[in-house]
């Protein structure tokens, strides 16, 4: 392995000054600044779509990506016969996102709103979406119910699984009512044809490096056309569970966005009811329902007991939304 790695790394024309192991990856202190250098057992066909994203970001004045850098020979993939394939992207020195503090969440608005305003129509004709959002909620919803009537029918229930039916009506009928309000989206009607936007597709604070050049937006394994605004709501959802959804944080990331990319009262709706489905919920029962039924670790019977308690401080953010 490590063999490769210098074989690898003598394919490029710098040197290393330090190296260090990171998640999966190793970080190359180099004399053209930080890199990371990743193996993969195989390049899917979606790594040159995100090199296209990228080089569209760079071209319009966005350069803070994890672009990939080329080798001597002008490959961006070194390969090995003996089957690895190493790929070098560019790094950056910095601090990553924290969802503690109000000005990184602000910055990292102003910086998804700025994403999505220089990939916005980026295709000439509509792309086709792969599926619905309502049919992906109707989908969710019929799960949540197939959990739950497996649940019912046990003789012997533990605490978890109690715990999960006695607020299955509450999660299971705003699953609902999400979906239904969904159907009469005039936002989602737009895009009944496909999408020309491009999304990250995991805008989150763990993709984000806050350095003394700006906002770095880095792994976009996940980008491709879509809606933008449900890369909003992703990045949303995640930094108000970790508040317990605190309504000035949240209110300081619209605010944020909306000073870059506008949101009309239809945007502003869809984003609400995106929010309003219970996925913390789903996702339990889903784990539960994947996973060893005859015992459930008390982390995760903590999660749901933490969900169904924020259940109301999520509901003052969206009636807040709603005056929005």
């Amino acid at each position: 392995m490590e063999d490769k790695q210098d074989l690898t790394i003598e394919k490029y024309g710098f040197q290393v000054k330090n190296r260090y192991r990171a998640r999966g990856a190793v970080i190359l202190d180099t004399s053209d600044g930080l890199c990371l250098m990743r193996e993969y057992e195989k390049i899917r066909g979606h790594f040159d779509f995100e090199n296209e994203v990228k080089e569209k970001l760079f071209d319009r004045d966005m350069p803070l990506t994890d672009r990939v850098l080329p080798n001597i020979e002008g490959k961006l993939v070194t390969e090995w016969e003996s089957g690895e394939n190493y790929v070098v992207y560019r790094w950056y020195k910095g601090h990553s996102c924290d969802y503690r503090e109000k000005g990184d969440l602000i910055l990292a608005a102003e910086n998804l709103g700025m994403l999505h305003r220089n990939l916005k129509g980026a295709a000439k004709e509509p792309v086709a979406l792969e599926e619905s959002l309502p049919v992906r909620y109707q989908r969710r919803c019929m799960e949540m119910k197939r959990v739950y009537r497996y649940m019912k029918k046990k003789k012997r229930k533990n605490d978890f699984e109690l715990y999960a039916m006695s607020c299955f009506g509450q999660f299971y009928k705003k699953a609902q009512i999400a979906r239904e309000e969904l159907l009469q989206s005039p936002y989602l009607l737009r895009y009944g044809e496909g999408s020309r936007d491009i999304c990250h597709g995991e805008y989150n604070y763990h993709n984000l490096i806050f350095t003394a050049k700006g906002v770095a937006t880095t792994n976009f394994e996940r980008a491709g056309y879509g809606m933008q605004l449900m890369d909003l709501a992703y990045f949303l959802r995640k930094i108000m569970e970790k508040n317990q959804w605190q309504g000035d944080k949240g209110r300081a990331v619209l605010e944020a966005y909306r000073g870059i990319m506008p949101l009309d009262g239809e945007s502003m709706r869809f984003l609400r009811t995106v929010l309003a489905f219970p996925v913390k919920y789903w996702k339990l029962m889903n784990q539960y329902m994947n996973g060893k039924k005859s015992w459930m670790s008390d982390k995760n019977m903590k999660k749901l007991v933490g969900v169904r308690e924020l259940e109301s401080e999520k509901d003052k953010f969206l009636q807040d939304m709603e005056r929005i």
